[in-house]
Formats: structure tokens, C-alpha cells, sequence
């Protein structure tokens, strides 16, 4: 088609509406056009100057000017202002926003005005800062197409943005930030600003003596939540609110969340406590992990992770991936917390799991159903497995054959680790039931005006007595009280030999002996055979003994099944997670009992090789054997891969003594393991707003008169900065700014270089000049290195 037959039939203003061409119009206006969409979700009246309107420009200014600016005048209202944005092929895409590169234009009245807004946003096409842009991302100006929006403006009371997202860790919560009057004070002023923070259960966080109307707030929480359910991913808006109504006036997706990794120890902390050991590490990861994927697998099918990836090692702790956890849940529609709040680790202020469905679950939910109904079933399944569980782990002995070979000390704990692992899956699956039936029987008595804590939940359960070392313990109590003084005083040192004929003692001792061939697997921690067992210890025994007390809850009357008042539907409800609730806790405390036990058999195993290591000069001590990886053990045995042990072993002790007493966030976000520091070095808060950590020197910047002075890597401390200030950010290894939110300049362009920024810091400025700080922008920590207390 010719030059002018092209020119003639296009569109030069096309006023947004349901029936627009969303593909020519840009990005920025493909969201409006999607806003547009949604009821109930107000956007000033809005056109779009489509980008082949550019293109004739370039061909021929004249006629497409003439042809532009007879379109304008016949739509646009002469007395009121507008706003001309860009909105180009390439803005707020998944990595690059070009925040504030091209030109934008407020308050521009008259068509005269809007035309030379319109050729000044094509013109920044050519500009130097541009041209940078491009030449990181391999392109040229002639891979732009840009079109321009133009919008009414709302005289704003009230302006800002909001994310659904938290758009530095991810966590659920949604982010409102708002100033006085126009928005461009967040972004250009350097104007820091009010900041509201909700999760799904309501509001965590409030400016004080805000002049802000609450409802108006209200209004956009209640109008983000109805966007996000459109729209479906994170995104972050801008909106605008003029006395009486609220419009919203830009949106874009959070593109920092990807790929990012939340890690939690809230779990891991109570059932891997403290400081871990290599050769711990190396085997409960696969022991544990492999059956906690098998889990969730089987809840939604595949998933593309491996057993290694569901936890990390932070400095010797034990640390859960959650993001891979909440993603399971969340594809079945609960909280991507459900795990947590199952076991009562996070907080659930509601009292009960939110099922949210969508479409999209619709495709997991016959294998979840599957997974359900299975679990229904599962005392079947229970009982078959103890019973081959006891007969795995009688090929097992804690005290080794003498002499052994090491390749057969190997294979037999290759095949305690695929015994044990098989108890693992239980051991997992178990407590989760049970916790789950005994909530649902709390609710349900509750329902009926009983307080749990006062019901007896294990009347006549005799049985779980034989899995419970208090009991025992309780009765060796009462022995040993009435023991004589003889007796007791040959017992407190240590010994359990005697020559009295006293018939009290050798009961005692038979009941002792009883007791730790029982329970002596115990120690005080069950999933760490570093821990000295109870076996290996009859002295702290006997300590736990003479200092056993009763607890004074336990005779307590309690209220029974059979004193409840039910009838019809209630009562076979009750009756069922009564028993469901009594009997998984029976098959929960047995397969832990021999989950345990087995696991247990790892450490005498483990310390007979390291015998016969310490003879042949590879160890120095036989606990040494616990800074080794099982990897690393194996290859020296089987394949006489051996590196050099004793320098391993050292430099591993070293390390964990280093980092025994450090404290460590209970979140941890990205792979890249925190910086920790002692508490004597000073601090600095901010908002942080770009994903990161970076240790540097400060090179503070008050205005362009210090720019020279900036090294590469060097941490830039500034006031606040607009489009003039961003080649300063090419040589920054971290950001920290006196003010600014979440959309400030400062913080987009920091995400953009991907170098941590926190902004809102106050006084930073009193910083000086080659001070090292640490800079941590997923938390807005800020450690002043050099300030450490002599």
C-alpha cells in the first residue's frame, strides 16, 4: 500500500475502550487497556497515540503532525489537563522498566502543548541515557516502537503505588505507599512516603498520625485484591485519588520475584536444632528429603526439583525451601504457610486454613483427592510397615562386629539407610495426620463448649506407655526413692554394681538395665547422631532419675469420651476423630519409637570406622568422623579416593566454632548466604527496595558536584535521585538513600543493575566518605563496619 493510502487510513488517536487493538499501543497502555476491563476499576479517560503514528513521523513529519493534531482537537477537551506518557515496545518488560529515560509530560493543556510532549517523548528515542540502555540489552533505536499515551489528569489529594507482592522477599503481603498531591513526588522528588503493609488476615503495619482517610486505604486494598484476581500475577500500580474518587493510572508485573528462593528454619530448628555437622548433613538430606518429595508429588504429580534442593545449609543450620512447599499449596488453593500453620509454627488468625479454589487447581485436584482417600486408608498400610520396619531393623546392632572390613561397614550402612528411609516416609506422614485429626476434634469439642487442655484425649491408652520413657522413668523414680541410703550412695557415684543383697537394689538395677535396653537410643536430639545416646551415658540416666518429677497436669481429673453429652450427627462426628485422633497417635509414637532406634544405629556404625580410620592415620580422633561428608568417606574406602582428612576436619572445626554463636534471621531469601555480624558493630534501618547484599566503601554524594569521586563498586549514599543521576549507578556495588519508597528513582534503577538499595534511611548523609558498610536489601539492615566498640 502507498505512503498516503497507509496514512489515510490510520487511526492517529485512538481512545481506549473495550474494543481497542491492544497491538500496537505499548506496554504501559496494554495495562491500562487491562484495567480498563476489569469492573468496577476506574481509569481516567485515556487514548493512545499508536506507534505507526511515529513511524509516518519519521517518513514525514508534516503530514503526520497535520493528521495528529486534527485527531487531538476533536477529541481532547481544551480546559482540561492531560497527562502524555510513553509507552513503548520495550518499557516495563521483565527486566528493564527504562523508569524515567523517556520523557513524560504533566499538566499539558491545549493541543499546541500535547503535540510538542508527544515529539519530545519520540525524541528521547535518541538520547545519550537511551542509547546506554540499549547497548546493554544488544539493541538499537531502531528496535523502539513507541507509542504515547494520553490521559486525563485527576487532581490529586492523595497519589502512590501498591504491590501485591512484596517485591524484595516475596512474601505475601500487599505494599501501599502514598504521598500528598501528585505521584511524582515518589518517584522524582525524593519525597518519602507514608507505607501501609496487609497480609490475608489484615493489616501488619500503619503509619502513625497519618492525615490519609483510612477508607481510602480500605479502597485500595479491597481494589488490588479484585486486580490481582484478574490478572494473576504480581504486579505493582500506581493510582490516584482526587477527594472523592480513586482511579488507577498505571500497572506493571514484579519481575524481581523471579527465580528467587525463600528458605525458613521455623520448621528445621526444632527438629534439627543448632549447629550441624557435615556427615549429618550429608546423609539426613537424602534420608529425609526423598520421602518429603515423594510427599508432595504425590499430592500434585511431578515436580521439577531434586531431594537436595528442599533444603540448605546456612552456616552449619538447617534450612527449609519454602518457596518450594508453598508452591504445592498453593497450587491446591491453601496458604503457601499451610505446613507452618499445620504445626502450629506460624500463626493463623482466622483459626482455620483458607481454601481458596481456582480453575487452574481444577487439574491437581483428582491426585489430591487420590492422596486424601489413601490417607483415609492409611492404618492398614501402618500396620504391614511396622511390622516389616521391626524386621529390617533386626539385621542391625548398636555395637558392631569387631574386625569388619570397611567396605562391609559400608554396605551395612547403605542398607540401614534404605531401612530407615522407609521409616521416614511414615515418620513424616504420621504427625501431619494426627496433627490434622486431633485439630479437627479440638474444633469440634470446642464447638461444643469443651476445652480441649481439659479433655482426656488418652484415657485408658496403656499402650502408648510402652513408647514413653516419662513413665518408665516415673517408676524408676519410685524405686529409687525407697531404696536405702546405702543403695542411693553407691548410686551417686556412678556405679550400679554392688555386692548388697538388698532384693530393692537388684530390682532396681533389673528395671534400669530394662530401661536402657528400651529407651538408651535416645539422646537429646533424635535426628543428630553426633548426640551421645542414653546408652552411652548411664550416669545422666541415673541424674534424670533423682530429679525425676511428677508432672502435676497428669493427675489432674480430666473430663472423658464418655462424659460428653452428644447426640446424632455431632456425636458420630466426634466419634470418628476421637478415634481416628487416639489411634494415629498410637501408630505416630510407634513408627517414631523405631524411626529413632534405627536412626540411632548410625552412630555406632559410624564411630567403628572411624576406629579403624583413627589406626590408619586418616583421623586424628574418632569424633573427627562427623566434619567428613559420607561422600567423601566413601570414596576413600571404595574407590581410594582419599583427600587429606585431618586438614578438612580442621578447617570444618574452625568454621562451625566461627559460626556456633552468630545469629541467623528465621528467613532467609535468595541462595546466597546472609552477612552476620556481632552485635557490637553499629546499625542502620531503611526500606529495603533491591534484592541483594553487598559489604563496600561509602562514597557520599550530595549532587552531580561529587560524582568524580565514585569508584567502581563503591556504595553510594545519596539524598535521593532523578534521571540525571543514573549514570552514577554504573559504577555502585550497593545503594543507600535519606528517602524514597518502593517506585522511587532510586530503587528502579537499582533493581534494574541489580545492586541492593535501601532507601528511607535516616541521616545517612552524616556518613563519611570510605567508611566499608554492609548493605543487606532483602531486610534493609545497614552495618557500619567500622564501627565496631573497642
Amino acid at each position: 500500500m502507498h505512503f498516503i493510502e497507509k496514512i489515510m487510513k490510520t487511526e492517529f488517536l485512538i481512545e481506549l475502550d473495550s474494543k481497542t487493538d491492544s497491538e500496537n499501543i505499548g506496554n504501559k497502555a496494554k495495562n491500562l487497556f487491562i484495567l480498563k476491563k476489569i469492573k468496577k476499576i476506574h481509569i481516567p479517560k485515556t487514548w493512545v497515540i499508536p506507534w505507526e503514528t511515529h513511524d509516518f513521523f519519521k517518513e514525514s513529519p508534516e503530514s503526520t503532525i497535520k493528521n495528529l493534531n486534527s485527531s487531538i482537537q476533536n477529541q481532547i477537551n481544551p480546559d482540561c489537563k492531560y497527562a502524555v506518557r510513553s509507552s513503548s515496545n520495550i518499557e516495563d518488560e521483565k527486566h528493564y522498566s527504562y523508569a524515567g529515560l523517556f520523557k513524560t509530560f504533566l499538566n499539558v493543556m491545549g493541543c499546541s502543548e500535547i503535540i510538542t510532549s508527544i515529539r519530545m517523548i519520540w525524541e528521547s528515542i535518541e538520547s545519550e541515557s537511551i542509547q546506554e540502555y540499549l547497548g546493554r540489552l544488544s539493541l538499537t533505536h531502531n528496535d523502539i516502537r513507541m507509542a504515547v499515551i494520553l490521559q486525563e489528569m485527576v487532581d490529586p489529594v492523595y497519589s502512590g503505588v501498591c504491590f501485591t507482592r512484596n517485591p524484595m522477599t516475596g512474601t505475601h503481603e500487599i505494599i501501599i505507599e502514598a504521598v500528598a498531591g501528585e505521584g511524582t513526588a515518589l518517584v522524582q522528588d525524593g519525597i518519602t512516603p507514608e507505607r501501609w503493609i496487609a497480609h490475608s488476615d489484615g493489616w501488619l503495619d500503619k503509619p502513625e498520625n497519618s492525615k490519609m482517610p483510612m477508607e481510602v486505604i480500605d479502597h485500595i486494598f479491597k481494589d488490588i485484591k479484585r486486580i490481582f484476581m484478574k490478572v494473576k500475577v504480581p504486579i505493582d500500580l500506581e493510582w490516584v485519588y482526587d477527594g472523592h474518587d480513586l482511579y488507577w493510572v498505571q500497572m506493571r508485573e514484579i519481575t524481581t520475584l523471579e527465580d528467587l528462593t525463600i528458605y525458613s528454619n521455623r520448621i528445621s530448628r526444632d527438629v534439627m536444632p543448632g549447629i550441624i555437622h557435615p556427615l549429618i548433613w550429608s546423609i539426613n538430606v537424602p534420608l529425609i528429603n526423598t520421602q518429603w518429595l515423594l510427599i508432595l508429588e504425590e499430592m500434585v504429580g511431578k515436580i521439577s526439583v531434586k531431594p537436595k534442593d528442599l533444603a540448605k545449609s546456612f552456616y552449619f543450620r538447617s534450612y527449609f525451601n519454602i518457596s518450594t512447599f508453598g508452591d504445592v499449596f498453593k497450587r491446591l488453593g491453601l496458604p503457601q504457610e499451610s505446613l507452618e500453620m499445620m504445626q502450629g509454627i506460624v500463626p493463623n488468625k482466622r483459626g482455620k486454613m483458607q481454601f481458596k479454589p481456582t480453575l487452574k487447581m481444577m487439574r491437581y485436584l483428582p491426585r489430591f483427592v487420590g492422596f486424601l482417600f489413601n490417607k483415609l486408608r492409611f492404618e492398614k498400610e501402618v500396620e504391614k510397615i511396622l511390622q516389616k520396619i521391626q524386621k529390617g531393623l533386626d539385621k542391625f546392632t548398636h555395637i558392631p562386629e569387631e574386625g569388619s572390613r570397611l567396605e562391609d561397614l559400608v554396605d551395612e550402612i547403605d542398607e540401614l539407610f534404605d531401612v530407615v528411609q522407609e521409616i521416614v516416609y511414615f515418620n513424616i506422614s504420621l504427625p501431619l495426620l494426627t496433627t490434622a485429626y486431633v485439630r479437627l476434634l479440638e474444633k469440634q469439642l470446642f464447638r461444643t463448649g469443651v476445652d480441649f487442655k481439659q479433655f482426656d484425649l488418652y484415657e485408658n491408652m496403656q499402650e502408648l506407655d510402652n513408647y514413653n520413657p516419662n513413665v518408665a522413668l516415673s517408676e524408676l523414680k519410685h524405686l529409687y526413692d525407697n531404696l536405702g541410703e546405702d543403695s542411693k550412695k553407691q548410686l551417686s557415684i556412678g556405679t550400679l554394681q554392688s555386692d548388697s543383697n538388698h532384693q530393692e537394689f537388684s530390682f532396681f538395677q533389673s528395671k534400669f538395665e530394662q530401661f536402657i535396653d528400651k529407651f538408651g537410643h535416645l539422646s537429646d536430639n533424635s535426628n543428630n547422631f553426633t548426640a551421645k545416646p542414653w546408652r552411652e551415658n548411664p550416669a545422666f540416666v541415673m541424674e534424670m532419675i533423682k530429679d525425676f518429677e511428677t508432672n502435676p497436669h497428669d493427675m489432674q481429673a480430666r473430663l472423658k469420651y464418655s462424659d460428653l453429652d452428644l447426640r446424632g450427627l455431632k456425636k458420630r462426628l466426634i466419634k470418628f476423630l476421637y478415634s481416628r485422633s487416639r489411634r494415629f497417635t498410637l501408630y505416630r509414637d510407634k513408627v517414631s519409637y523405631h524411626y529413632i532406634y534405627g536412626y540411632g544405629l548410625f552412630r555406632p556404625y559410624f564411630l567403628e570406622i572411624a576406629a579403624r580410620m583413627v589406626e590408619n592415620g586418616w583421623l586424628e580422633y574418632r569424633e573427627d568422623i562427623f566434619y567428613l561428608e559420607w561422600s567423601e568417606i566413601k570414596n576413600a574406602i571404595l574407590k581410594d579416593m582419599r583427600i587429606d582428612f585431618k586438614e578438612v576436619v580442621d578447617v570444618r572445626k574452625s568454621d562451625m566454632k566461627n559460626y556456633e554463636k552468630i545469629k541467623l534471621p528465621d528467613v532467609i531469601f535468595g541462595e546466597d548466604p546472609p552477612p552476620v555480624f556481632i552485635e557490637s558493630y553499629g546499625r542502620m534501618h531503611g526500606t529495603p527496595t533491591s534484592q541483594g547484599y553487598y559489604d563496600g566503601e561509602i562514597k557520599v554524594i550530595s549532587g552531580r558536584e561529587d560524582f568524580g569521586k565514585v569508584e567502581q563498586g563503591d556504595v553510594i549514599v545519596i539524598p535521593y535521585s532523578d534521571v540525571g543521576w543514573t549514570p552514577l549507578f554504573s559504577r555502585a556495588g550497593a545503594v543507600i538513600a535519606e528517602s524514597g519508597g518502593i517506585l522511587s528513582h532510586s530503587s528502579i534503577i537499582a533493581r534494574e543493575y541489580q545492586i541492593p538499595a535501601v532507601v528511607s534511611v535516616s541521616n545517612c548523609m552524616q556518613l563519611k566518605d570510605f567508611q566499608r558498610v554492609s548493605v543487606n536489601g532483602f531486610t534493609g539492615d545497614i552495618v557500619l563496619l567500622d564501627d565496631q566498640d573497642k
